[in-house]
């Protein structure tokens, strides 16, 4: 179950937030997660499989009371999904009594009904209920502090007084931004807040935090415009990050498996290139410290020189016997050329 802030405009929005990513991890506040969204285009397909529309109730009615043959009316029905840069979105045609209690603000969220297999991955979305109680972490917000509420909150963050205009705010955050952060958890802590309640993530940039300061002399349209901005533009830098880590894992484990490392190959290819891809060093470790076989599976690596004679490897003995050489002479070739 996700949830989402209910527009407070009094009047119910066309479009509602499902899902808080097109591709990627959910995370709930009861822990439950996190769930996987692998193909966005296949969960929309597979929500419309069995019904045209999705129902909205009130509370998980059809989940909860339905079964018992109590009511579970519905207060509108989702008629398309998309998948967009921060995830999936709704868009519903409401009914006169659910448009009225989203108008009444008697419900403060929304919350799907996500369908999953073992793995947690997510399959589909069955329905939605309006809630009070928010579960799904990560969806953007419609229902936006007023700036007013945001600046006071600043101002307690920032040790300010409780009339702090938003110059002086924007003053202080600037000036915080210009410490040297090394070992100045409080300046760090104070960031965080401030970002947060600009609908930041707890690790904002001190200089994206800037500017939501700014943005939020403009008032709350601009910073609903700044959450969503921010929401799509780390979704599109999380996709760059983890596409060039695969394509290095790629590079580096493909040519383990053509050097014939032992324990490197195409059977467990997708497994090592996973673990280059979480700790990259001990992969590489692990990967170049293995040794290198021949094509019929011995290792390339000659043995240790004994009383001060060099071993021939595998390789190195069959090319001989194509020269017509002995061992020893091809021993004494190749430490000449060395030399």
């Amino acid at each position: 179950m996700a949830a989402l802030d209910l527009a407070q405009t009094g009047e119910a929005p066309e479009w509602i937030h499902l899902l808080p990513t097109a591709k990627g991890k959910v995370q709930t506040e009861d822990n439950r997660g996190p769930y996987d969204v692998i193909d966005a285009d296949a969960i929309i397909a597979a929500s419309f499989a069995s019904q045209p529309k999705l129902q909205i109730d009130e509370n998980h009615a059809e989940d909860l009371k339905s079964g018992k043959g109590e009511p579970s009316p519905a207060r509108g029905w989702i008629t398309e999904l998309q998948a967009r840069a921060d995830g999936i979105w709704g868009k519903v045609e409401w009914t006169s009594a659910g448009r009225a209690l989203v108008a009444d603000k008697a419900y403060r969220a929304m919350s799907p009904v996500i369908l999953h297999d073992k793995d947690k991955r997510v399959v589909a979305i069955l329905r939605a209920s309006l809630v009070n109680r928010p579960n799904l972490k990560g969806l953007v917000t419609l229902n936006q502090e007023q700036p007013m509420d945001a600046m006071a909150k600043m101002a307690e963050a920032l040790g300010l007084s409780e009339g702090a205009s938003a110059d002086d705010i924007l003053s202080a955050i600037k000036a915080l931004k210009d410490k040297k952060p090394e070992g100045d958890t409080a300046m760090q802590s104070a960031l965080s807040t401030i970002g947060v309640a600009f609908g930041l993530a707890a690790d904002a940039k001190p200089e994206a935090v800037v500017a939501a300061a700014n943005l939020a002399k403009g008032g709350k349209d601009d910073l609903v415009a700044l959450q969503s901005q921010v929401t799509e533009l780390t979704t599109q830098l999380n996709a760059v990050q983890s596409d060039t880590k695969r394509k290095a894992a790629e590079a580096f484990i493909d040519k383990a498996i053509a050097d014939r490392r032992a324990g490197v190959n195409a059977t467990n290819r997708e497994d090592m290139i996973a673990l280059h891809m979480s700790d990259t060093a001990t992969a590489e470790k692990l990967v170049s410290g293995m040794p290198m076989l021949t094509a019929t599976g011995t290792v390339q690596t000659p043995p240790p020189a004994k009383d001060g004679v060099v071993s021939l490897n595998a390789a190195q003995i069959e090319a001989a016997q194509k020269l017509g050489l002995s061992q020893e002479a091809y021993a004494k070739t190749l430490a000449e050329e060395n030399a």
